[in-house]
């Protein structure tokens, strides 16, 4: 295709002057008045000849200016076009690998010869301060020679002793009504069998003393019955299970109406939300002094998910769970919902609030800072390199490899650091870590400006320079983690049921849901069993002053009731956290003798 533009070459007028006189009439006058007239004619027509030529070569410049715009805007379109294919392909590629890819974000160099940015030996911990304390984490139990650990049952588990007898055909004659003959019992196994749902009816009685008295009224004397979250046939304790069953199993309503059903009693599903909603109502005030407190930290991790909630019939709108989870000294994980995702939702739960908030980009967030300045923002940097990495997917190059080198610097950084003290981490992070995040900072300057402006990788960059002060929040206080996994961690914890229960019925069952999430979260963060939590709050909660009320913490609760902590999610942790700092380890020291 000739993309050249297309110019207009005029005729030249002395080839258009002998096409005209070859057009001259013969014979020709030869008196000089007849010669003259002619002449004049000849002139008017060349005249006129002209004009129409200039009025033509005009008409002619005109279409081909015209050609060449619609030629330049056809140039755009498809340039346009191809611009739009190539980042259609490129989400493509992206969803393909969340639908049917690894979604580790863990970056490792494509070529052993790529050098590293600096000396990854200077990340061993031995060259860094020595922690305080070192953390608590008991020993590994034994394993057998098939590489299982021993099962030790519970002691508090309910326990029926079975003896198997031996058949009188089975004995030896000789060992039959011997005196010198033994017989004892052997333990060669122990077997778990299941009881199933079992209802039962607690009926209550009331004494009452009665004085019947002559020409007067009965004097009646009744007992005080103990008061209850909600008025309902269920007990406490059916109570709780439902609780558990639907906000910490994410079961749906129907599912544990047919669960109950098999074990002989019908609740439907209407009721259960019914009495669901009382609990919500009954604990708000628990869960209002866990957010107080939470707004007490230092540092508040935030980030939202989004809900089906139903708005008619056959309508249904985005809602939002909205997530808010306190530092290390207020240990609570907090939800809270909304039909929409408006910024004033974000605005009014930390009204008040004077810290740090952790947070991704959005832009309800962002403007927390311009409205209150006492809440100053801290960007993630695990989402800064969710794009880069979005862009080394799509096409690794040094760029991609560099800027992905500096990043994993940092957090390589950040592991060695973690079980210091927050002193003790932000003198580390201003010794080691500032440094990198200054080349860094002038490496995506430099990369800016020879980047396209629609380029994916100058997004990128635009993304993590438009937000640079709060991306070097971390340098300011040892207590600001480097990425907001524990937000989004917490945000995970409903989202693992929404396939389950795929929606919520309208505003207040999406208000109740966030209210017992808040609850059996804060669970699940502490290892606490869930059904002897919330059994122990439903049933203390009525008769509780507001002055009693923080013994129901969590965190203080599972201090009063260690034999309700589950030792076994608490092992699991420690080992999965042992192995993840033995591997990332194994890493840098291969990377340093590299």
């Amino acid at each position: 295709m000739n993309n050249e533009p297309i110019v207009f070459k005029p005729v030249p007028a002395l080839l258009q002057s002998f096409r005209y006189m070859s057009c001259l009439p013969s014979p020709l006058p030869h008196d000089t008045t007849s010669c003259h007239a002619l002449i004049e004619q000849l002139a008017a027509d060349l005249s006129a000849a002209h004009r129409r030529n200039t009025e033509l070569e005009l008409s002619h410049q005109l279409h081909c200016d015209e050609l060449n715009a619609e030629l330049s805007r056809h140039k755009k379109l498809i340039a346009e076009l191809e611009q739009t294919v190539e980042n259609l392909a490129a989400d493509n590629q992206l969803l393909k690998r969340s639908l049917f890819g690894s979604r580790r974000e863990r970056y490792t160099e494509d070529d052993p010869a790529q050098l590293l940015l600096f000396d990854a030996a200077s990340l061993q911990p031995e060259q860094a301060a020595e922690p305080e304390t070192e953390p608590l984490s008991p020993p590994p139990q034994k394993r057998t020679s098939k590489g299982r650990q021993p099962r030790v049952f519970p002691e508090f588990l309910q326990r029926e002793r079975q003896e198997h007898l031996l058949d009188d055909a089975e004995i030896p004659e000789e060992m039959r009504d011997n005196p010198q003959v033994r017989r004892f019992f052997k333990k060669v196994s122990e077997q778990i069998e299941v009881i199933p749902l079992q209802l039962k009816v607690v009926e209550h009685y009331q004494e009452v003393l009665a004085l019947d008295r002559a020409h007067e009224t009965t004097q009646i004397i009744t007992a005080t019955r103990p008061p209850t979250l909600i008025q309902s046939f269920a007990g406490v304790s059916l109570l709780s299970h439902l609780a558990v069953c639907r906000f910490a199993d994410h079961l749906p309503y129907y599912r544990i109406e047919e669960i109950l059903g098999r074990a002989g009693v019908f609740i439907s599903r209407s009721t259960q939300l019914r009495w669901m909603r009382g609990l919500a109502l009954g604990v708000a005030p628990l869960v209002e002094l866990m957010w107080q407190r939470v707004l007490l930290s230092q540092i508040i991790a935030m980030d939202e998910t989004p809900v089906k909630e139903l708005s008619g019939v056959g309508a249904a709108r985005t809602g939002y769970l909205w997530a808010g989870v306190g530092d290390a000294q207020h240990p609570y994980d907090c939800f809270f919902y909304s039909s929409d995702r408006r910024a004033i939702n974000p605005q009014d739960l930390l009204q008040g609030y004077r810290g740090y908030l952790l947070t991704d980009a959005y832009v309800g967030y962002e403007r927390l800072g311009q409205l209150q300045p006492e809440i100053i923002s801290a960007s993630c940097w695990a989402h800064s390199r969710r794009k880069f990495d979005e862009c080394h997917l799509l096409g690794p190059t040094d760029k991609t490899r560099t800027v992905l080198g500096y990043i994993r610097q940092l957090f390589d950084l950040e592991d060695v650091f973690r079980p210091y003290s927050d002193e003790q981490r932000l003198a580390a992070r201003l010794a080691q870590s500032q440094p990198i995040v200054e080349s860094l900072q002038k490496w995506l300057e430099d990369e800016q400006l020879r980047q396209l402006p629609k380029s994916k990788l100058r997004g990128a960059i635009n993304y993590m320079l438009n937000r640079w002060d709060s991306f070097t929040r971390f340098l300011e206080s040892g207590a600001i983690p480097l990425d907001n996994n524990a937000a989004e961690r917490a945000v995970k914890f409903p989202i693992l049921g929404r396939k389950a229960w795929l929606f919520v019925g309208n505003h207040q069952a999406g208000e109740t849901a966030a209210t017992l999430f808040t609850l059996t979260k804060t669970c699940n963060r502490h290892r606490i069993e869930p059904f002897a939590y919330l059994q122990d709050v439903f049933a203390r909660l009525p008769t509780m002053t507001p002055e009693e009320l923080p013994a129901l913490l969590p965190d203080r609760w599972i201090l009063e009731h260690p034999e309700h902590l589950i030792d076994q999610r608490v092992q699991e942790a420690l080992d999965r956290a042992q192995r993840k700092r033995e591997q990332r380890a194994e890493r840098r020291q291969a990377r340093g003798a590299a």
